[in-house]
């Protein structure tokens, strides 16, 4: 436990540190079922300590190695006794991440460190709602002055074997919580800079075309790769609306 707490603390500096590297992947299977895994790279966080001096990464003779799979649905089922004692609120945020792995990788020899939320679902509506799980994922152990504003959009998902959207679809929120949101975006968009969010997408059959025009593929066409940075993309998520069509 106190290797997770240190690496939860970890997470909670890197949310705040540029040059940070998300990867939005989804690997579908011919059935439509699949596995969607938000990737984030934080090896910069690590690098960048190093050159500030810090004494954790600077002299550890022992350089720390971690690989390690938190499975939600076993923690909770465990943990259950111990989590109906936390309030409310922390109830529900544990509660909502029960189809949810995370893959903590942390290598302080070659700087590298890594960490994986990842879903499997049978259906893509499963994916409805899941940047909020994330989110819920990532503000574990996170102590907030403030509840963090409800973001203004979400993305929506189809696909028939055929034919895959992305989708952003603005949500009905109110004048207030929208100005809250964009408040929150400002406060943190220095903080983006660097930063880059691409999408990663393995489908089962060759893509014929997509209506993404910067994107590019794989030699067998199978996998979609778009690159772009989390600010642009933050300030604008439409910008990531496609189409795509498999032969």
């Amino acid at each position: 436990m106190k290797i997770l707490t240190k690496l939860f603390y970890l997470l909670i500096l890197v949310i705040f540190i540029s040059s940070c590297q998300f990867t939005e992947q989804i690997d579908f299977k011919e059935n439509g079922s699949g596995t969607y895994t938000l990737k984030m790279d934080m090896s910069a966080m690590i690098t960048a300590m190093k050159k500030m001096g810090d004494s954790t990464t600077t002299k550890n003779k022992n350089p720390e190695m971690i690989d390690s799979i938190i499975d939600f649905e076993t923690f909770l089922v465990e943990k259950k006794d111990s989590i109906s004692k936390l309030p409310k609120e922390e109830q529900e945020k544990l509660n909502a991440l029960k189809d949810m792995k995370m893959r903590i990788q942390m290598n302080e020899e070659t700087d590298a460190f890594n960490m994986d939320f990842i879903f499997d679902f049978n259906n893509i509506a499963e994916l409805d709602n899941i940047q909020e799980k994330v989110s819920k994922g990532q503000s574990i152990n996170k102590k907030e002055t403030a509840p963090t504003p409800e973001a203004p959009t979400e993305v929506i998902y189809s696909f028939n074997g055929k034919k895959f959207n992305r989708t952003v679809k603005d949500k009905n929120l109110s004048k207030e919580a929208i100005e809250a949101y964009d408040l929150s975006m400002k406060q943190s968009s220095s903080m983006m800079d660097g930063s880059a969010y691409n999408i990663e997408y393995h489908f089962p059959k060759p893509i014929k075309s997509t209506s993404f025009k910067e994107a590019t593929f794989s030699g067998d066409r199978k996998t979609l790769y778009i690159k772009s940075d989390l600010k642009t993309v933050t300030s604008n998520p439409h910008l990531l609306e496609f189409e795509v069509i498999l032969e």
